[in-house]
C-alpha cells in the first residue's frame, strides 16, 4: 500500500536540487541532491521494496509516498541520525550522501537484507575494496541507470543508477535503462 498522505517538504522536489552545504560532520559540497520525483518512482515501482522499509536520509521525502504505509525513517538534518539505527530493516531505499557511499552501505550492510539505492557507478567501482565488500555481503541483483548525473539535473556528469544489492545473492547482475519522461517528450531518449 502506497502512502499518499506523505507531502513532499520541499516545493521543488518533483525536479532533482542540490541544497546548500551544511556543517554537519563528515558532509561534503552536493552531498544533498535531491531525486527527481519520475526515478524515485520508477525505482518503487522496478524493484517493490515490501516489508520493514527504511529511507534512511529522507531529504524532501520523495521516496516516502511512494514506499508501504508505515515505512521508517532518518534524516540528519532532523536529529534522525542513520548511523545510529540498529534495528533489522528488509529495505533500505534512497539516494545517500555521495560522499559516504561506502560507509552508507557498510552501515546498510548490518541493518538490511535489501539496500536499493541511486548513486554514481563510479562511487561504487571504483575500487577493488568496495566490490569485495558487495561481494562478501551477497551480490548485485540489478544495476537501473538513469543516465548522467547532467541528463537527470545532479550536479555531476557521471553515469547514476540504482543499485539492489542483497544480502546472500549470488546470481548474475542484470542491467536495466529507465527513461527520463521529459527526454523522452523531446525526443533526446536513445
Amino acid at each position: 500500500m502506497i502512502d499518499d498522505s506523505f507531502q513532499c517538504i520541499d516545493p521543488a522536489c518533483p525536479d532533482a536540487v542540490t541544497m546548500p552545504y551544511h556543517d554537519h560532520p563528515n558532509e561534503k559540497r552536493g552531498d544533498k541532491v535531491f531525486t527527481p520525483a519520475w526515478a524515485a518512482r520508477d525505482m518503487i515501482d522496478r524493484f517493490k521494496p515490501a516489508g520493514r522499509v527504511l529511507e534512511p536520509c529522507k531529504g524532501s521525502g520523495v521516496f516516502m509516498g511512494l514506499l508501504p504505509a508505515g515505512t521508517e525513517w532518518c534524516e540528519i538534518d532532523e536529529g534522525r541520525d542513520f548511523f545510529k539505527w540498529t534495528k533489522h530493516v528488509d529495505w533500505v531505499v534512497s539516494n545517500p550522501p555521495y560522499s559516504l557511499t561506502r560507509k552508507w552501505f557498510r552501515h546498510s550492510y548490518e541493518v538490511a537484507t535489501n539496500l536499493l539505492y541511486l548513486v554514481p557507478l563510479r562511487n561504487v567501482f571504483s575500487g577493488f575494496g568496495f566490490v569485495r565488500e558487495i561481494h562478501d555481503f551477497g551480490g548485485i541483483v540489478e544495476i537501473r541507470l538513469y543516465g548522467t548525473g547532467g541528463s537527470i539535473g545532479f550536479p555531476m556528469g557521471n553515469a547514476v543508477g540504482a543499485f539492489h544489492i542483497r544480502a546472500g545473492y549470488r546470481g548474475k547482475t542484470q542491467f536495466s535503462f529507465a527513461e527520463n519522461p521529459s527526454q523522452q517528450k523531446n525526443g533526446v531518449g536513445r
